[in-house]
């Protein structure tokens, strides 16, 4: 083994050591306390009884943990499901723009077109006529 893992090892062993101390200063404690108020004749607890308390106490904890996480996830894919709303509704709108946009720049563009067309054409015009002079 290596120095780490012995030490390791080493900590483990005493502090399993002072568990059980603590624990059997513990039952000498409870068991001389209890013998006092039961005239020296101590009762055992019930431990099945002990043993379904603590599962169903556990299993109260499970379920309420449970219902906050349903409701946590429930609360969560309601936000992103606005949130995706809204962003489908923004790009809609944002199409729509552009798309007005778009068309109002090309009608523009075909006026100006046509006007400076006509422009054209009157220069041209008066640069026949000009030259028939």
């Amino acid at each position: 083994m290596t120095a780490p893992t012995d030490q390791f090892v080493d900590i483990a062993k005493r502090s399993q050591e002072a568990v059980t101390a603590a624990v059997r200063t513990w039952a000498d404690t409870v068991q001389t306390y209890a013998g006092s108020l039961t005239g020296n004749q101590p009762k055992l607890p019930d431990t099945s009884a002990l043993v379904d308390r603590t599962f169903d106490f556990a299993e109260q904890v499970l379920e309420n943990q449970r219902q906050i996480t349903k409701t946590f996830f429930s609360a969560g894919a309601q936000a992103v499901e606005a949130v995706t709303d809204q962003a489908a509704r923004a790009a809609e709108s944002v199409t729509a723009h552009t798309v007005n946009a778009t068309e109002a720049a090309a009608d523009r563009a075909a006026e100006a077109g046509e006007s400076a067309g006509e422009k054209v054409a009157s220069t041209a015009r008066a640069a026949r006529n000009a030259a028939k002079s």
